[in-house]
């Protein structure tokens, strides 16, 4: 059974990677402090956090009785991920506005908002975000872990999947060596994290919202 998961986990995390990569890469690269440690720590809080966000959804759909269709519900899991991008979005224009706003180097000056958008919060929020976004491998997971024959089991198999992805973000662990190679990585990818920003929170999340 946590073959299963695992294999499972490998043979989708592609899935992972188109979700996560967008917020991930530009958030990372874009950051002031240039280290290896601090790169690792801030992958882990975001990976954690979307992790907590699985188990949450588990909780709740099982306690809505939806994991109990055979297939998830294409509307549903859009409407979530409408709600997804809009967290994520104003996370990373927070992020981008309040620290690392592309054309000056410490961002803002107002104490609050720094706070308020600084990476570890910012690496918090995006994971979760993007840990809202149901794609059919991990509604396959959740629902086998619910059905397990034990809450252990259950909780081991949704862990197993997870780890099963995982192998797809060794990369972004090599980007303090891609900022220190090329500097410009770090003021493209604030470029980009700011436009991302805009786009997820107002043309993927508030348009699809409202209209």
């Amino acid at each position: 059974m946590f073959l299963e998961a695992v294999l499972l986990g490998l043979s989708t995390g592609t899935y992972c990677a188109m979700y996560c990569g967008p917020a991930l890469i530009p958030f990372l690269c874009g950051t002031q402090k240039i280290s290896y440690r601090r790169n690792a720590l801030l992958t882990g809080i975001f990976l954690l956090s979307r992790l907590s966000v699985y188990f949450a959804l588990g909780f709740f759909l099982s306690r809505l009785g939806i994991l109990s269709a055979e297939f998830f519900d294409p509307y549903f899991a859009r409407r979530l991920s409408v709600y997804a991008y809009i967290f994520c979005g104003a996370s990373l224009l927070l992020n981008s506005l309040a620290v690392k706003f592309p054309w000056r180097e410490n961002g803002c000056r107002c104490p609050a908002l720094k706070i308020a958008g600084n990476d570890f919060l910012t690496a918090v929020f995006t994971g979760a975000a993007v840990g809202l976004h149901i794609c059919a491998p991990l509604w396959t997971a959740i629902a086998r872990s619910v059905f397990a024959e034990s809450r252990a089991c259950g909780i081991f198999y949704l862990l197993f999947f997870y780890a099963g992805t995982l192998p797809f973000f060794i990369p972004v662990l090599g980007i303090p060596f891609a900022q220190k190679l090329l500097p410009a990585v770090k003021r493209i990818s604030r470029i980009v994290q700011f436009l991302l920003g805009i786009y997820f929170l107002f043309f993927e999340g508030a348009v699809n919202l409202f209209f």
